[in-house]
């Protein structure tokens, strides 16, 4: 084997790599330029998820001509001049690499006004060739464009997502910088319509009722604190309202968003024991501290970070959560509610009971058994399987012909709504029922894009949405089958994963049908830990084993195990 010194037109491709993923890596590189050039407005606007163009507009202090000649070249910056600058950048970019980067994969034209000057100039760039600059008009600023991203790379352009994909990962870096920076007004464009539009906001908390909604805007805590020279501001929703995932929830250090997963086990530390484990909150958290404390160049994109002392900064945002949730709530009382569902997929009665163990221990099980009998007496079986009861008020446990089987009750009832729904889809009438007052959903900008665009395939599977603007949407339809069991869930949680489900870029003809449907019957199906009356039990079970398919759920997870009849006897040396 040879060493060779590699072309420069390669070595810039390869270089390129390590900065630019896919359009939102490019969506990034170009705001921090942006915010960096002290912008007060910043316009994005994206075609086909960022794929085929991207184009970034700002008022800030523009380039050059001079400037505009060096701008794409490698390692040409304005941000740092010598190697003691990377112990206190205060910059957003400095390598720069990032529009050199962009260069080298895509066709780049880039118009720049310095502020004070009268002329502005052009620059083009195609796959690393770099002209020269050319008189052009333009308003103080700068405008980049990019268009055919990894034209010259096929094979990494074979592993970006679908538009909708892309679109999804690009909006949400302009939602993350928005937040990051309320001080700047943001608009967001994709295939020619608003999808984004934030006017410059007066304090963190109005800039998330423009991204989040004024409910959740409502819901936040606010949260503030100082331990020793580490300053944590910020804000973190309510325990009644919450996600089902950690993509709300953003820290950024010296305005700088970062992943960090030490804050966020921070985070979900503190909210232990308020939240019910799956469930996360919105949380919107800055650092700040000295720049000389903090190393912003660990990671080839700039998401990470290394701090100097990082137990500091952990334990000045956890003081700061855990002053901010206990002013706020207290602990409950040692009474013990115990929600019972009155009827298979109806409403729940909330109870008060005491705890059973208040009582002696052979009473509480002479009067279990008995209820267990007089119960078993009432219930008509109507098929080879009886249920004998329920384990942990999560499993069935069902006397088969040949032997025992397990049966898991939420898998079960998602499988029989799944089956039941699918029947009505196939027969081109979903049975809807109309809410009296539609129900108010607030989704984060970028979801309510992704949901919008979805709408006709949502309305074929009975799910009536209408844009109210602003991320808010009103569900005035929803399929008979599962309404009254969804709404006593709520709803917010299930758009979540719709939206997560769409994302995906799955298309109709690819079962994105039988996706959305797996989707509404699992929110809609009784929980693990529900009681149900063993009447209740034998219904499902029954139902179960009527369906072609009652042995896997449609994400793929089993619903019945079985132990043969034979295992029994063998296990008990009855053979």
């Amino acid at each position: 084997m040879t060493i060779q010194r590699l072309d420069e037109r390669l070595a810039r491709k390869i270089a390129a790599g390590e900065v630019i993923e896919r359009p939102a890596s490019v969506v990034k590189e170009l705001l921090e330029n942006a915010l960096d050039a002290g912008s007060e407005r910043i316009e994005v606007e994206l075609v086909d998820g960022g794929i085929r163009a991207i184009v970034v507009r700002d008022d800030g202090v523009g380039m050059t001509e001079d400037d505009l000649r060096l701008c794409a070249e490698r390692h040409a910056t304005s941000k740092i001049a010598e190697e003691a600058d990377l112990d206190t950048i205060h910059t957003l970019g400095f390598r720069g690499e990032a529009l050199a980067s962009i260069a080298a994969v895509s066709r780049l034209r880039i118009v720049a006004r310095a502020r004070g000057e009268t002329d502005g100039y052009a620059l083009r760039a195609e796959a690393g060739r770099i002209e020269e600059p050319l008189p052009a008009g333009r308003a103080p600023g700068t405008t980049v464009e990019v268009e055919d991203l990894f034209f010259n790379l096929p094979a990494r352009a074979r592993f970006l997502g679908s538009p909708r994909t892309e679109f999804t990962r690009a909006s949400r870096v302009v939602q993350r910088l928005a937040l990051a920076s309320p001080a700047v007004g943001w608009s967001l464009r994709h295939r020619e319509r608003s999808v984004f539009e934030a006017p410059k906001a007066t304090d963190l908390v109005d800039r998330i009722a423009q991204i989040y909604g004024a409910e959740i805007a409502r819901a936040m805590v606010p949260l503030e604190g100082v331990h020793r020279d580490v300053c944590v501001r910020g804000f973190v929703s309510r325990p009644d309202v919450k996600r089902g995932n950690r993509r709300d929830q953003l820290f950024c250090v010296n305005g700088r968003p970062i992943a960090d997963r030490a804050l966020s086990y921070v985070l979900a530390s503190a909210t232990h024991g308020i939240l019910r484990p799956g469930s996360h909150p919105i949380a919107v958290i800055l650092v700040e501290l000295p720049p000389e404390r903090v190393d912003v160049n660990v990671h080839p994109r700039k998401e990470e970070v290394r701090f100097r002392d990082p137990r500091a900064v952990r334990d000045a945002v956890a003081a700061s959560l855990q002053a901010a949730l206990a002013s706020r709530y207290v602990a409950s009382g040692a009474v013990s509610w115990d929600r019972r569902p009155s009827k298979l997929g109806g409403a729940d009665r909330v109870r008060e009971t005491p705890s059973s163990s208040a009582l002696p221990l052979d009473l509480r099980q002479t009067t279990d058994v008995r209820r267990a009998v007089r119960d078993a007496e009432k219930v008509r079986v109507l098929s080879d399987r009886r249920v004998v009861g329920q384990l942990h008020h999560t499993y069935l446990l069902v006397e088969a012909p040949d032997g025992l089987e397990i049966v898991d009750q939420h898998i079960a009832h998602e499988r029989s709504l799944f089956e039941r729904l699918k029947a009505q889809l196939s027969a081109g009438d979903v049975a809807r029922q109309q809410f009296l007052l539609p129900v108010r959903i607030e989704l984060p900008l970028e979801s309510a894009a992704i949901l919008q665009s979805a709408g006709d395939e949502l309305a074929g599977l009975g799910v009536v949405l209408d844009e109210f603007g602003g991320g808010t949407f009103l569900l005035r339809e929803y399929p008979t089958l599962l309404a009254e069991s969804q709404s006593r869930l709520g709803f917010q949680e299930l758009f979540e994963g719709i939206v997560e489900v769409l994302s995906q870029g799955a298309k109709l003809q690819d079962l994105l049908a039988d996706r959305l449907l797996s989707e509404l019957a699992c929110r809609a199906a009784i929980r693990a830990g529900e009681r149900l009356s063993l009447e209740e039990q034998q219904h499902l079970v029954e139902h179960l084993m009527t369906l072609d398919n009652p042995y896997f759920c449609p994400h793929g997870r089993p619903i019945v195990s079985a132990i043969a009849r034979d295992d029994l006897d063998r296990r008990f040396k009855r053979t």
